[in-house]
């Protein structure tokens, strides 16, 4: 029982004792009163139990960042092991990777803050090979296509921006910023 509905039955038990006391010291109810306290325990007992409180339900809140993720490639039989960086489109010096292992064929770069980025992967083994996110890209890499810029990749919190594949491998060196060594 919750404290109401105790409350409530002791109420009623003093209103039975007091409304049943008699001059003289005589106790002897009345059939109403007796009524009236079976009736109230009955639909106490039948009634829908009402919160003494209600307590609000917690608020979702939507994280401050977000992911990015794509597929990995190289001009190779195998994908060697790839620093994946996000640079900052406004200032190359702020950026954030990830490494992945040989032959990993899909990255996620989180927890990033929201924002328009820059993708390139970079063979974790050599200082000369990177690939961007470009142009080239959606292009199919085809001959002809020959627009090596980067496509902006914008981030916003609490989502994650799917199908962003570093894999313009094509542009002359320098193209690209070089791959930070953290």
């Amino acid at each position: 029982m919750n404290k109401k509905t105790i409350f409530v039955v002791v109420l009623l038990s003093l209103t039975t004792i007091f409304c049943a006391y008699q001059p003289g010291g005589q106790v002897s109810p009345t059939p109403d009163v007796n009524g009236m306290v079976n009736a109230t325990l009955t639909a106490m007992a039948y009634a829908t139990e009402i919160p003494l409180a209600t307590v609000a339900e917690p608020i979702a809140t939507v994280p401050a960042t977000g992911s990015i993720s794509g597929h990995l490639s190289y001009p190779s039989d195998f994908i060697p092991p790839l620093r994946v960086v996000a640079f900052n489109a406004a200032n190359y010096s702020i950026y954030y990777f990830i490494d992945t292992p040989q032959n990993q064929f899909e990255y996620i770069l989180p927890d990033l803050p929201s924002g328009v980025y820059h993708i390139v992967s970079y063979n974790i083994g050599s200082d000369m090979l990177a690939g961007g996110y470009t142009q080239m890209v959606p292009c199919g890499l085809a001959y002809g296509c020959n627009d090596h810029s980067f496509i902006d990749v914008t981030v916003t919190a609490g989502l994650t921006t799917t199908d962003i594949d570093p894999g313009d491998w094509y542009a002359d060196a320098g193209t690209f910023p070089s791959m930070p060594n953290p």
